[in-house]
């Protein structure tokens, strides 16, 4: 802030002193090497000011304004009164105008604080304005991302209890594809704890990790359901939220009641920067449906870009749309 205040007092100080000297030029009041001679030494004083006023303002900051500018003025006729008894004797300076008006750099002087102070409060109260809302932002960044970790940690203790609770039934009905679920098990996990500081990944690895999760799927439930992938090589370049689309398939099968008789089948389809994934409704399985896994997506979305997800639902069928981001 400091160097801001004196690169203004540079600007500022001859502009303010050609203003001061104009209407003894206009009027033709001094010669015209006179002018010159009182735009120089009403440039020095300007400056002069500023410099005693931005250092009053920097060392004492909770100065009221009328303190400030009793000091700030105060101080300058101090040192102006200190220069005349020093130069004087030695007749280096002379008046260049009748005495009448030797007291009007004084009376300048009077003016030029009040306008610079208020040029200093306003350039005070907008760096610390510029701080402050810099300190929210660095405050909302960090609250964002704990919320970010927080919502994560819930999501990977309750992507594991499905997982096992499937394990277990397999363990009693077929233990050779038990083991290789659990191999595959053991290789899904990994990727997710290996990401599980990211934020967004792109939807071609999404993608891959949800197919792997599908094909943990079909080691249980063998030939009971059917899906379709329509998605455009172009947008698997877009990112979506690091298990965003896992979360999503995931609730079809946990939500759903089937069978080789009666399959389910679902889809999952990209148009016009949005995800969509569809199912048909089977047998809606009697359980609790606490939506913590969409409830903890869409607050996901909402940190991440501000956005929402889209759900639908009828008798017939359900739907989730997400918002492809692109970074």
């Amino acid at each position: 802030m400091k160097s801001k205040l004196y690169k203004m007092a540079l600007i500022t100080s001859p502009i303010i002193a050609i203003y001061g000297v104009l209407p003894f030029f206009v009027f033709k009041i001094v010669e015209p090497k006179q002018v010159l001679f009182l735009a120089l030494g009403l440039t020095l004083n300007t400056f002069l000011a500023w410099v005693i006023l931005i250092n009053l303002k920097v060392k004492f900051p909770t100065l009221n304004n009328i303190l400030l500018f009793l000091a700030s003025y105060g101080i300058n006729i101090l040192i102006r009164l200190v220069v005349i008894v020093l130069m004087n004797p030695f007749d280096f300076i002379k008046p260049p105008i009748d005495d009448k008006y030797f007291a009007y750099p004084i009376a300048t002087s009077f003016a030029l604080n009040a306008v610079i102070i208020v040029i200093i409060n306003s350039i005070y109260f907008s760096y610390k304005n510029a701080n402050a809302e810099r300190e929210l932002q660095e405050i909302k960044l960090q609250n964002s991302e704990a919320q970010k970790q927080l919502l994560m940690q819930q999501l990977q203790p309750h992507f594991l209890f499905n997982a096992l609770s499937t394990l277990k039934s397999l363990i009693s009905v077929n233990t050779e594809v038990a083991e290789n679920y659990t191999v595959k098990l053991s290789e899904f996990l990994r990727y997710s704890i290996q990401n599980k500081n990211v934020e967004v990944i792109s939807l071609e690895k999404e993608l891959q990790f949800t197919l792997d999760y599908i094909d943990l799927q079909k080691m249980r439930f063998e030939d009971s359901f059917e899906y379709s992938i329509d998605i455009p090589d172009p947008c698997l370049s877009y990112k979506v939220p690091i298990l965003a689309l896992q979360t999503l398939v995931e609730n079809i099968f946990k939500h759903n009641y089937f069978t080789a008789k009666n399959k389910l089948t679902f889809s999952i389809s990209c148009n016009d920067q949005e995800l969509t994934v569809f199912n048909k409704k089977v047998s809606v399985k009697v359980t609790e449906r606490t939506q913590t896994g969409l409830n903890n997506l869409n607050k996901r979305y909402q940190l991440i870009c501000d956005q929402a997800i889209k759900i639908e639902e009828n008798d017939d069928s359900f739907s989730v749309t997400i918002p492809l981001i692109k970074q």
